[in-house]
């Protein structure tokens, strides 16, 4: 890999890690989520980011690979020989939760978003881990 693209490898793994960071530090209670809209857009907002950095790391480790790469949900699957079953599952999970934020499908039920939001953070801790240990190797 050249100097070049490891960069941008490890500017989107900090992107990554600096949106659970804020994520992690700023989380609030439900009731404050649901009461303050400043900070519910400010958390979508985030893990939006978040997720989006997912897709990309996603996308590049495919391409290095030498790999077709084709649509979030797909590259995902294309990395399970680096990755428990249930982190793929809930790093999906969280892709389409991030498309329920931006577009708003039929709104947006607050609740199961702060719900599913905690229930995906941590499979986004392990999928960061696992690109710093798989660019070790590069």
């Amino acid at each position: 890999m050249d100097e070049k693209r490891e960069r941008r490898f490890y500017q989107k793994l900090e992107t990554l890690e600096d949106r659970l960071t804020f994520i992690g530090e700023n989380f609030p209670e439900i009731d404050e989520l649901i009461g303050n809209r400043v900070l519910r857009k400010a958390l979508y907002k985030e893990f939006q980011e978040l997720t989006e950095a997912l897709g990309d790391l996603s996308a590049m480790m495919v391409k290095e690979d030498g790999i077709l790469v084709k649509d979030d949900y797909t590259n995902l699957e294309r990395l399970k020989t680096l990755l428990e079953p249930d982190v793929i599952k809930n790093l999906k999970r969280a892709n389409g939760l991030r498309n329920v934020l931006v577009h708003e499908y039929n709104g947006i039920n607050d609740l199961l978003a702060f719900e599913s939001v905690q229930e995906v953070l941590p499979s986004f801790r392990v999928f960061g881990s696992m690109v710093r240990e798989w660019l070790k190797k590069r």
